[in-house]
Parts: C-alpha cells; structure tokens; sequence
C-alpha cells in the first residue's frame, strides 16, 4: 500500500505555494511550524489572512552564515568549518536584516495593517520567533498539523523543497517544492523540528524591538526628531567639517584661525573633488584670498595658476608667499601668452574677479575656456551674478560642459538656463510679475546649481553663525548703516552753466570716436559697426561722469577732446585717415586715468582709409563737434568756483564723523585725485596722499603702511587722508580708516561695497564706518526736500545717457529713481546669500555639541521615518518626503492631489517646529501621498535626464556643428584615423565644450566651403588641441547609487 500522495509546487500557474499553504491553512489547521534559513516579513504579510484561524505558529530560522564561516586549513582535508556567533551577535545580525529588509520593502498601508498583526501575534503569544545558530540551515520544512477534534482522521501535511518563507519563495520565483501527507513524514518532521527549536535562540522581542525602533512602522517620532533628521541627513558631509585640523598646517603664524574660513576651504575641496570647479563668493571683507590661499596650500599635488586683474598681481604673490603656496600668477590680460607659454602643467586654476568672464561670447572668454579646459578650477568672486542668469551659466562652463553636466539633478546646463530664460520672456521686462519670475529663477539656480557649486556666505550669516568663534577670537564686524549724503549747491550762473552742458553732450555726435560709421560702403565692417557705435556711447558717459566728478576734471576732459578732434579733422584734410582697429571698450570701463584712454583711443594701428571713402557728412559732424567743444571751453572759462571742494572743505572741518580719523576718498578720475590732493594740503599738511594707476608700488606699500592694521608695528604712518581711483578698491586692506567718502557718484553701486570692503574688514578696530556719497543739487531747488533736489539731477545724467548708461552701471535696467535708492541702502542689510542653509547647519551641529543623546538618537532613526503634525501651511493634508540618491538630495511635497519639487529652503519651512510639539497619527491618505512624491522623484530623474546614458540634448550652433560633422561621416573619402577624429569633434561638440564664439567663427568659415575634405581641415586648424584631449570627467555623484526615502512629515491642517 502506497502511503504518501506526492504533489509538486513550482510557482507557476495554478502551482504556486502561496495559493497551497492558503489553501491547507484555512482547512482546520491548529499548528503551523516553519523552519527556514531566511525569513521575511513579506512572505508573513501575504500569508496573514490564511493563518488568522491558526492556533500557534513556530518560526524557526536560520542565519545569514556567510559572515560566520571562516576557512580553517586543515592538513588531512581541508574543510571549510564553521563557527557560530554568540547569542549577542545573532540577535544583532537578525535584527540588522529586519531593518535592512524594511528599509527596502514596499511602504503600504496594507503591509503595515498586516505587520501590526503579526506584532500583536508575537505580543499575546499566538506566534513564536527563535533562531538555530548552532550550525547552517539551508533546509525549508512546513509542518501544518489539523485540529484533531474537528478532522480525526488528517494528521497534517508537510511541505519542504526549495522555498523560503518570502513573497518571492511563495509566489514569485520559480521554485520545487513537494507536499507529503503521511502522517508518519509529518511525524519525522515535526520531531526534527523539536529538537532544533529546543536548541534555538528566542527571537521574539528581538523582533519586535528591530520593527517598532528600527523601521519604518515606528510611530513615536516626534516633529521635531523628523526636522532634526531633516538637517543631519542634509547636512551629513559638512556637519564636522569644523573639526577638521586641516587649518594647523594651512596659516602663517600671527593669522587667526578663523572656522568659517575653514570651513570654507573644506567645503570648497568637497565640491572640487566632486564636480571639477567651485565659487569661493563670500561677500566683500571675509577674506576670499586668505581662504584661496588655504585651499591651494591644502591641495598638495598639482601646479597652480591664478588670474587675476593687473591690479592684484603683486597682491596675490605677497599672500601666496607668506601662505607658502608655490603657484604662478598672472593678469587676466594677458591670456594670450599664458596660452603661448602653455597650460598643460597646471592642474588648478584660480581666477579672481571671475565675473568679467561672465560673457561667453568674447575672445577672453575663450582663451580663460582654453587654459580651464581639463583643470580644476576656482571662481573667485563677491558679485558672481550682476543682472542675468547667463552671467553665472557661463562661468560654470568653464569647468562644467554645457550638455553634459555632472552637477546633480541637471544634466543639460543649457536647457535648465533656456527654460528659465523663456519663462522670463513671457512677461514685460520692468512689471511686477517679471520681477516675480526672476526672483523665482533666481531661487531655482540657487537651490539646483549653486548649493552644489558655491560658497557664498553673508557678513549676517557670519555674525550669527560662527558667533562663539568670532567672540571667542575677539572679534566683531562693525556697523555701516546708510550712507550719508553730501549735498553741494550749483549757484545759478553754474546751474545754467551745467544744464547747458547736459543739453550739449545730449547731442553732441560723437563722431571722431566712431568713423567707420560714416563710411560709403559699410558692408566690409559690418562686424566693427556696433563696437563703434559703443564707443560713441562710452565717450559719452566720460564726459558725464568728469563733469559729475569735478569741474577741473571735466574742463581738462573737453581740452583733450576738442585736440583729438583737430588732429583727426587735420589727418583727414590731408586725405588719409587711419583709425585704431580694435578698442574693447569694457577694458577702459575702469580707466580713471583719461590721458592713458586717449592713447588707446588713438592709437593708429592698422585701419587706413583715404578720406573719400568716407561720408560728406562726417567732415561735417566732426566740424559741428568741434564747435561745441571750443563753445563749451569757453563757457566754462567763466566758472572759477567749485562748489563741491568747498562743500567737502566744510564737511572735513565740522562734521565729527570726519574730524580725527583717518579717512579714504574714491574718486573715479586720476585728475580730480591729484587736484583734490593738492587742494587738501591747506588742511592736512603731508598727511594727505593720492593714489592712482600711474603711482608707484613703492607709494602703495607706504600707504599700506599707514592704513594696515597688520603694519602697524612699522611705525611708518606718513598719512591720515587717501585719494585713490578704483586702483585701490580691491586687493589690499586700509582698515585703519573708518570714514569712506565717494567724491564722485557710484554709478555703479555694487562698486560702493568693493569699496567698503577696503575698510569694513574682519578685525578693524572701530565698532562704527561712516560712508558718505557727494550728490549735486541746484541753489534754485532750494525750497525742495533733499531727496528731489538730488533726483533732479540724477534725472539729468540719466535724460543724457539713455541706452548709454550701461558704460556706468552693471545694473541691467537703471532709473534715476532705483539709482538713488541703491546709493541710499542699508549698507548692513544683507546681500543675497547662496548658502542660506547655513542657519540649520549650525543648528545641527549646536545639537551635536550640546546634546550628544539626542544626536545619536537622530542619528539613528529609520529609513522611511514618518511623523504627523498639525501645520498652518496646509489647508487640508499634504505630505513632504525627502528622497536621495547619492549627492542628490529632494524634496517633494503632495498637497490636495497636487505633487512638486520644491528646494530645501521651502521643504524646512514646512517641517522645522519646536522641541515639545506633540506628534499626531498619519492620516488614510499619507501613503498615497508617498506614492505620489516617490513616483515624482523617478520622473524628475528621467525628466533631467539625470541617469540616462542617452545622447545629450543639443541646440543652436552646436547642433549645428553635431548634424555638420555627421555628414561629414557619411563621405567614403577620410582616412580611418580622420573618421575617429570627427567623431572626437561630434563629441566635445554634443557635451557642451567649445565656447560659443569658437563654434560661431568656425560655422562661419565653413559656411561657404563645399568640399567636405577641406571643412574638415578648416574645423581642425579652428579647433584647440585641448579639445581633442577631452577633461578628466568628474565623477557623476548618482549613477549607480541607489534611491533612499530618508523620511516623510504628514501634515494636516485647518479644514474650516
């Protein structure tokens, strides 16, 4: 007689295990024993149901042996023995994959409905967990015995083969399973199992604890513990990054170790190391150079270059010599022989003053892209973004490739920029809903670029952050406040004076500074045309800015036009006329010195022209502006006040805010300088100096004496009062004055801080500087508030400037009305930050040092934590989740069946709370919530093609170029290594990494060539070398990783 009924279950259709324990189970099954070598929760999950009617239920399981199998050599057979961990070691390690297996689970209702079940099973002793760890178990065996009253004659059954108790081991792979029936197999079985769970650990309240602390079905974390877990799982790389003793090594002795400038240089070699290039954009005053100077010495392999402006040369190599930092330096004027000379040994480049490269459409632009190609690279800069968001795009592409970017969440860098361009487009520049969009803009570049990229903290930031530091340092940043302004009275023979003046210069021509305009046949020069015409327009903002700053400046300005003019006039009456081919206007922006600016102006290089190939009507505009020259000369030989030195003469001798200390005057005109030093004497003796382009660094260094607090102990204090142009605004420390006086209107206005930022400097010993800004006013206007006697004149510069006025202002659109404003702002308000985040750091760490348990209990809470609250900022219920992958860190928030991303800065907003807030229960809705925002994440990634290895997204000239070479492909004609070199050109082109001005002029020169052999060998003498190199691809800080859900706040809110 045949006693066992053999039945096999593979998991495939209508054979699955799940659907036979289901079955066995709910038939007056009273005991269910499970022996197995893994256990997983969602192998209980699926089965709950079916075991509800059970009577007890024993699991027996195995241990993961892998990490407790050690290889002992033994000379007769050289077994692999295993040896078993303590209890301690066992729980640990179950525990360790109960956590590791929720942390990977599906998070649903429904399975934490059914492991709350199973938790209460364990809790009243229905079910019973142990675990054998005497030796492997690989073996799978389901005993399941019938309740004897209700079914005498079924013993049970039992099921063994290969399935462990899983989803995956019940329903989803394919496995062999047999059942057997004979009460004898189900007997033998049942004693083997005694004997081992007789021998087995208990595992019961192990369990519990692992899912009730360890998982996400933990439901007594606070709003509070979520907000902190917030910042530590943010904050994670940086929090400690002040306790790194880097700085030791890094300062000359007498310098202060000061933590945010440490932390500066930590922070910076993170970003550097992951993304090839970093913004060092402190406001003005933190000491950037010091902190460059650290970062370079603590990078320790690798030559350095640092570019800079003429000016701060001999700046950065006295710093980088007491830093003791071997690098060469070099002026950003002269990129041409940085080139010749060769940049293949440099594996940094620092570039100060980065933002003149903000144009990617320029020749220096270009070269900068050439010497940065394949380096490491440091943007220093306290104004990265003046008016367009192109402005900080583009001197990203300097160490980033437009289309192929490895800054987390935005792949293509030229359409994140696009689209934010198009959004702007939509609405009328000036209105409130542009201004909107821009803020907005702003607010996405920062929170999806800049974090990435740049350090840039405030002087606010500063103070409040690293307070203890700074105090204990004994240090403190003084008070600005708002300017004050210095109003002077035009008489009103000098009122009708200079209204005249304006009205000349309104419609003077400006002819001689733009000949090629006048030619017969401009087709040829089409290409110069509006950089002529710009000249024009910035010869007109001298003659206003000389009049502006004083009447001895402008009257010496009109002299030396009006001698310009007779010589051209007289070259061209002669019938030759030649002209100086190329001025870039932008570089003489900051020239005070107006002798050095006409010889650039006139320089006679290479443009030669007989005097009929031009106009009838230039001879004549040249003549009429003559006449309006020698007509102003005259008229202004009747003025011999001046009404302003006067005003200042006063100023100096009766206001106690400048009587005693020492003193900085800017001025933009070496002129008005020197005069003004000359005419100071009667007050200050010798102890008055003016410096300009044209003084010696001998007088420099003097005067550094004088106005450096580090040179003090010198004891060479020749001078209380300095003159100085722009050449003075930037690179050296004057800090031992505390009254800055701008003689002449800060046109530009982001130009008062460089300025403030000689004297307003970590470690000045004055609690207070005063800033004082002259402004002209009219003796008829008198009856007027002050305010409308200045904006009177404000408008008049700006009636005669128009367009012009950007020669004066970087601001991108100026009314007489924001300029006074600008020049009238809170000096201690706080610029825009990049890294406002730096609030919730130092919270963080402030827990981390005070409060070390609180720390590590934050430290340690579940993946997928989840927390409830009562919140004001939804109106019905939402729920934010933070997601990660790698380096990139998300936010996305459900509310009302609406799902967004949304920054740091507004996720914070929603989850930051008190300590003693109360929890409340997650509503029905939160995991539907979680769905949405977790689906949203795996969209945004395919969105920004983030993680797809797909061709990258190219447009305009480069696409251009792309669909050019591939034709180029498809001729038969090229050699096999000149095929390999197109397809090196297709891909610098399709990653982003020629400049736009290199891609144009050579879609240019091929334009008209119709043999592909020689378009080829123009785009290969037109491309750099460097480029065929490639750059050393920057780690992408997300391919690879793998998605985590760190955790989630529900919020639920006031309905009515």
């Amino acid at each position: 007689m045949i006693h066992n009924d053999l039945t096999f279950f593979t998991n495939e259709p209508e054979r699955d295990l799940y659907s036979r324990f289901s079955k066995i189970l709910k038939s007056n099954t009273q005991f269910f024993d499970i022996l197995v070598g893994y256990f997983r929760t969602s192998g209980f999950f699926k089965m709950y149901e079916a075991m509800e009617n059970v009577e007890k239920i024993r699991i027996l399981v195995g241990l993961n042996v892998d990490k407790y199998t050690v290889k002992i050599i033994d000379k007769a057979n050289s077994e692999i023995a295993y040896e078993a961990p303590t209890t301690k070691e066992a729980k640990d390690e179950f525990a360790d994959s109960v956590e590791n297996e929720f942390n990977h689970s599906e998070t649903s209702l429904e399975i934490e409905q059914g492991v709350r079940t199973f938790i209460d099973w364990l809790k009243n002793g229905k079910m019973e967990m142990r675990m054998y760890v005497e030796a492997p178990i690989h073996a799978k065996v389901y005993i399941m015995r019938k309740d004897m009253e209700k079914v005498p004659d079924t013993y049970g059954s039992v099921i063994t083969g290969s399935s462990n108790f899983s989803e995956a081991g019940l329903q989803n792979n394919l496995e062999f399973n047999v059942e057997l029936k004979d009460s004898r197999d189900v007997q033998f079985a049942l004693e083997r199992f005694e004997e081992l769970w007789a021998k087995g650990v208990p595992i019961t309240e192990d369990y519990i604890e692992a899912v009730e602390k360890r998982t996400w079905l933990r439901n007594d974390i606070t709003p509070y513990e979520i907000y902190l877990k917030t910042l530590y799982e943010f904050f994670k790389e940086e929090i400690n990054s002040d306790k790194d003793l880097l700085a030791d090594d890094l300062l000359p002795d007498g310098y202060m170790k000061l933590q945010y400038q440490i932390d500066a240089v930590v922070q910076a070699k993170k970003i550097l190391e992951a993304y090839n290039g970093v913004f060092i954009s402190d406001v003005v005053g933190l000491g950037k150079t010091y902190i460059c100077a650290m970062l370079a010495k603590s990078l320790k392999k690798g030559r350095k270059l640092i570019i800079c402006p003429p000016v701060l040369v001999d700046y950065w190599k006295d710093v980088l010599l007491e830093f003791d930092v071997a690098a060469e330096v070099e002026s950003l004027g002269k990129l041409d022989s940085v080139l010749e000379k060769g940049v293949d040994k440099y594996k940094y480049v620092f570039i100060d003053e980065a933002h003149r490269f903000r144009n990617q459409g320029t020749e220096s632009f270009s070269n900068l892209h050439k010497i940065c190609y394949g380096k490491k690279v440091v943007l220093i800069s306290a104004t990265p973004i003046n008016n367009y968001s192109s402005d900080i795009e583009n001197q990203i592409y300097l160490f980033q490739p437009k289309h192929n970017s490895t800054i987390v969440g935005v792949k293509n860098l030229e359409g994140f920029f696009r689209e934010l361009r198009s959004k702007e487009k939509k609405y009328t520049k000036g209105t409130q809903m542009y201004l909107d969009q821009v803020r907005a803009n702003s607010e996405e570049i920062r929170d999806k670029i800049l974090r990435h990229i740049m350090i840039r903290r405030t002087r606010g930031e500063i103070k409040e952050y690293y307070a203890e530091d700074l105090k204990r340092q004994g240090l403190t940043f003084p008070k600005l406040g708002t300017p004050e302004p210095i109003a002077y009275v035009f008489d009103d023979d000098t009122n009708i004076i200079f209204n005249e003046t304006v009205e000349v210069i309104k419609n003077f021509k400006y002819s001689r500074y733009k000949p090629l305009v006048y030619l017969k046949d401009t087709k040829k020069y089409a290409s110069l045309l509006a950089a002529q015409h710009n000249m024009g327009g910035f010869m007109k903002s001298i003659l206003v800015k000389r009049l502006e700053s004083s009447f001895f400046a402008f009257k010496n300005t009109l002299s030396r036009f009006a001698e310009s003019y007779e010589k051209f006039i007289n070259m061209y009456e002669n019938g030759e006329v030649y002209i100086s081919k190329k001025v870039d206007v932008y570089d003489l922006l900051d020239n005070g010195d107006d002798e050095k600016l006409m010889e650039l102006v006139e320089s006679e290089s290479v443009m030669h022209f007989k005097s009929d190939e031009f106009d009838e009507k230039f001879i004549k505009d040249l003549k009429w502006d003559l006449t309006k020259l020698k007509y102003l000369i005259d008229m202004w030989k009747n003025i011999t006040t001046d009404p302003k030195l006067e005003q200042f003469k006063t100023e100096l001798k009766e206001n106690d805010k400048l009587i005693g200390n020492k003193k900085i005057v800017f001025t933009e005109s070496k002129e008005t300088a020197e005069y003004l030093a000359g005419e100071l004497v009667e007050l200050f003796g010798e102890r008055v100096i003016a410096y300009t382009g044209s003084s010696s660094l001998v007088l420099k260094s003097v005067i550094e004496d004088s106005f450096n607090p580090k040179f003090k102990h010198k004891n060479n204090d020749q001078f209380d009062v300095l003159i100085t142009t722009d050449v003075l605004a930037e690179g050296i420390n004057l800090h031992r004055a505390n009254a800055l006086i701008n003689y002449d209107l800060p046109w530009n206005p982001t130009r008062i801080m460089q300025r403030v930022g000689r004297i307003n400097r970590v470690g000045t010993e004055y609690e207070q500087i005063y800033v004082f800004n002259f402004f002209p006013t009219a003796q008829t206007s008198k009856h007027l508030p002050l305010k409308d006697r200045i904006m009177e004149k404000l408008q008049a510069f700006h009636d005669t400037l128009g367009e012009d006025f950007k020669y004066l202002s970087e601001e991108e659109e100026v009314s007489s009305q924001k300029l006074f404003n600008d020049l009238n702002m809170d000096l201690d308000a706080d610029e825009e930050s990049a890294n406002p985040e730096l609030a919730y750091l130092a919270i963080i760490r402030q827990i981390r040092d005070n409060d070390v348990s609180l720390f590590e209990k934050v430290k340690k809470l579940p993946k997928k934590a989840k927390t409830g609250r009562n919140s004001d900022k939804v109106t019905d219920e939402g729920t934010v989740s933070f997601i990660r992958k790698g380096y990139l860190k998300t936010f996305f928030l459900t509310e009302n069946a609406e799902t967004k991303q949304i920054p740091f800065m507004d996720a914070i907003e929603y989850i930051k709370c008190e300590p003693d807030e109360e929890k409340i229960s997650v509503g029905k809705n939160y995991f539907n919530h979680y769905d949405a925002n977790n689906e949203a994440f795996d969209y945004s990634l395919i969105e920004e093609e983030v993680i797809t290895n797909s061709r990258p997204a190219v447009a305009g000239n480069d696409q251009k170029m792309v669909r050019t070479l591939r034709a180029l492909l498809s001729i038969k004609s090229f050699t096999d290594d000149q095929e390999e070199k197109i397809k090196r050109m297709i891909e610098v082109w399709e990653n982003g990494d020629i400049p736009a001005a290199d891609t144009k002029a050579i879609l240019k020169e091929i334009k008209t060539v119709s043999d592909g052999l020689q378009a080829f060998y123009k785009i290969e003498s037109m491309l750099d070398d460097k480029y065929f190199e490639g750059r050393k691809r920057a780690t992408n800080m997300i391919d690879g990783e793998k998605k985590e859900v760190i955790l989630s706040c529900y919020m639920k809110g006031d309905a009515e």
